[in-house]
């Protein structure tokens, strides 16, 4: 417990994207994600994503793949190309038909995402969300 404390105390103040087009899974997920971030930005789709990540620095990117727009694999394509050291996150359906291989981020994981796994996922990426 004492290493959730810690995380949410080095965490707490960085400034999250996430974007998900589902509004139950994005309601949901938010519910956890704000025991560990005090500044998080929701997106609909990836176009939406892009558009906030070009007016605002984040330390961390958080998406789906499969969105409307532009999905999530080309959102972070065009992230990494603006910023190569903000730290991404995907979190996706296991039965998505899109190769998770070809997708460039720091951490993958299946929906339904447990508090746990997302903890786990992020604990050793904070020093490099951190320097951000």
């Amino acid at each position: 417990m004492s290493d959730l404390k810690q995380l949410r105390d080095n965490l707490s103040s960085i400034r999250v994207l996430y974007a998900e087009d589902e509004q139950e899974v994005r309601d949901q997920t938010l519910l956890f994600f704000n025991k560990l971030f005090s500044n998080v930005d929701t997106a609909q789709n990836g176009e939406e994503g892009l558009e906030l990540f070009k007016k605002n620095k984040y330390n961390l990117v958080i998406t789906d793949l499969k969105m409307p727009k532009m999905d999530g694999r080309e959102m972070l394509s065009k992230i990494r190309e603006i910023n190569e050291d903000t730290v991404l996150i995907v979190m996706t359906a296991s039965d998505s038909n899109m190769d998770a291989t070809e997708t460039v981020c720091d951490a993958y994981l299946y929906k339904p995402i447990s508090f746990t796994d997302f903890v786990e996922a992020l604990t050793p990426l904070q020093e490099r969300i951190l320097k951000q």
